[in-house]
């Protein structure tokens, strides 16, 4: 009697995994590492979280840009808040190409 009840059991088995994993959730959870540690972040705190880091003006500098006229922030090693500036570059009379130029860093 026992063995019936093995072979039974092993014989429902590939039918019972497919409802089982059916139900597993292949989503990525919505919840971060620090929220599963301290608990949500309250729209207050939100408010205080930092900002984008601005690029370093060097690495922006001579770069391809759309909009002529058009700014961009950056910063200098000096953590200097500094601009940069799409403007016209000509290379022959009839050929231009529009590129960042930034403010003088420290």
């Amino acid at each position: 009697m026992k063995n019936f009840a093995f072979v039974a059991a092993l014989a429902l088995l590939p039918l019972a995994v497919p409802v089982s994993a059916a139900e597993i959730s292949t989503a990525a959870p919505a919840t971060t590492l620090e929220q599963q540690t301290k608990g949500p972040i309250s729209p207050v705190d939100m408010m205080y979280l930092p900002p984008y880091p601005m690029p370093y003006c060097s690495a922006v500098q001579g770069t391809s840009c759309t909009t002529a006229g058009s700014t961009k922030a950056c910063t200098d090693v000096c953590n200097n808040r500094l601009s940069c500036t799409c403007s016209y570059y000509y290379y022959s009379p009839y050929s231009y190409t529009l590129l960042w130029n930034c403010d003088w860093e420290c």
